[in-house]
């Protein structure tokens, strides 16, 4: 992982952005490194200096920087985060930016319902994972808007959709974005197992992942039939199934449902499914492996109940395993939006001029948001790494300064050097500068997290010119 450090990140991240003159690559860094010491939505909270600011509106909506160029140089470093992985989890799921358009001359398209009318843009992230669960930032991300909604009944709509080709359906972006992942991937000799939830039980989908050349995990959303005529359905042929064994297994948190640990029993079976022909689609099957994991509970209504499609081998209880702490990772996409839009980065309160605007910051504010994440599940799965990995020297010794000011009057202060100082440790101390209590409150979030990495880069900043100042 990289430095965490506003400044070295921000070099790390973009600092070989090609933008066609030097001088706008390193107002880029400036304005990654500002808001990753200060996220927040707004460019105007961001930079509270007219210089600043006025630059930074300037070079959003500047018809000479290309949000493609921004967003390829983030990809490029999470990529590089990869190599030397195994493989990585491929995490994609769709989300939509609710943005203010009253003139309607910004560019946005419809985002809410047909009823509930909401102007914004549609996005598709790829976030990429590492085998044991720390995201490594961003490896794909497609913006796109919808054109206004027609007048149409929902039997047209739907006939509407059965005719259209399946490259000009939004589903059609997760494809877009497993083959854009799986290249950057390639290209570093990483292998990307692409996992996607319910939205991609789709007889299109399927298909492409399945000729892809990567590993995949998909959510089923449908019972669906099986090509064997002997079989009545996926989840009658998987029931008869023996038991793979049981285990316990960490559910991330979930709308208002807190995170927990449930036992869960596992089936799997080798199936074909069957697509029948529909308008000029022919009678189709698909072999892949559907694996069945249900949580042993009296609770059924709130149980676990998933069978993913995946087209890796499962005959043991350790391959099903597998499939199942894949499919896990899914929930670090959820955390990143979270992070993204509600955390501290607040992306949907971007207040700017056109669609492209828009774009830049938002692909600026989710770095920032992984480089969280990323903070956050090093410390939990890294605890005794060097905090140097992800620190600079001035940054440990700030934070140990600070610890040194809470402790109580005659307590034994810490004198370690910069290089003893581990990650949990580091993160620790971050988190309390952002407001968190103790351990038993359980492991510091993204919030408290973000908020403590901002007033830390305000402590380093003061430090810094008051060296100066010293020098002079």
């Amino acid at each position: 992982m990289g430095k965490v450090s506003g400044l070295a990140w921000a070099r790390e991240e973009f600092g070989a952005t090609g933008l066609g003159d030097v001088r706008r690559t390193r107002r880029l860094v400036k304005m990654v490194a500002g808001a990753a010491r200060d996220p927040s939505g707004k460019v105007s909270t961001v930079f509270d200096k007219d210089k600043e600011r006025e630059g930074a509106y300037d070079f959003l909506e500047s018809p000479h920087v290309s949000p493609e160029a921004i967003a390829q140089s983030a990809f490029a470093a999470t990529a590089q985060r990869a190599k030397g992985e195994p493989y990585a989890y491929v995490v994609i799921d769709g989300s939509s930016l609710s943005l203010p358009d009253e003139t309607g001359r910004k560019g946005f398209g419809p985002v809410g319902t047909r009823h509930i009318p909401v102007s914004g843009v549609m996005v598709t992230n790829a976030l990429a994972v590492a085998g044991d669960g720390t995201p490594l930032g961003l490896i794909d991300q497609i913006f796109w808007t919808r054109t206004a909604t027609e007048d149409l009944s929902k039997y047209a709509v739907w006939q509407r959709n059965q005719e259209r080709p399946f490259k000009e359906k939004e589903p059609a972006q997760f494809v877009r974005a497993a083959e854009h992942s799986i290249e950057r991937l390639h290209a570093k000799g990483v292998h990307a197992w692409i996992i996607i939830d319910r939205e991609a039980d789709n007889r299109d989908i399927l298909q492409a992942l399945s000729r892809a050349g990567c590993v995949f995990t998909v959510r089923a959303n449908y019972d669906r039939a099986l090509a064997s005529p002997r079989a009545r359905s996926l989840r009658d042929e998987l029931g008869r199934q023996p038991s793979l064994g049981s285990y316990q297994v960490q559910v991330g948190r979930t709308g208002n449902r807190p995170a927990r640990d449930a036992v869960v029993e596992v089936r799997a079976r080798a199936v074909e499914l069957l697509f029948r022909s529909r308008f000029q689609k022919p009678s189709e099957t698909l072999a892949l492996t559907a694996v069945w994991v249900h949580e042993k509970t009296d609770d059924e209504k709130g149980a676990l109940d998933w069978i993913l499609y995946t087209n890796a081998p499962v005959t043991t209880q350790q391959q099903a395993r597998r499939i199942v702490e894949a499919y896990r990772a899914r929930w670090r996409i959820e955390e990143f939006h979270r992070t993204w839009k509600k955390g501290e980065c607040n992306v949907e309160d971007a207040q700017l001029r056109s669609l492209d605007a828009v774009v830049k910051w938002a692909t600026i504010l989710a770095a920032v948001a992984t480089r969280i994440e990323r903070l956050k599940y090093s410390s939990r799965n890294h605890p005794d790494q060097a905090a140097l990995t992800v620190l600079t020297t001035l940054e440990i010794e700030v934070l140990q300064l600070d610890q040194r000011q809470r402790l109580a009057k005659g307590t034994r202060r810490d004198k370690r050097p910069a290089d003893a100082v581990t990650v949990a440790e580091a993160t620790g101390w971050i988190a309390q500068l952002g407001g968190w209590i103790s351990k038993r409150n359980g492991p510091p979030g993204s919030i408290t997290l973000a908020r403590g990495l901002e007033r830390l880069g305000y402590l380093v900043q003061g430090v810094t010119l008051a060296q100066a100042r010293q020098r002079k």
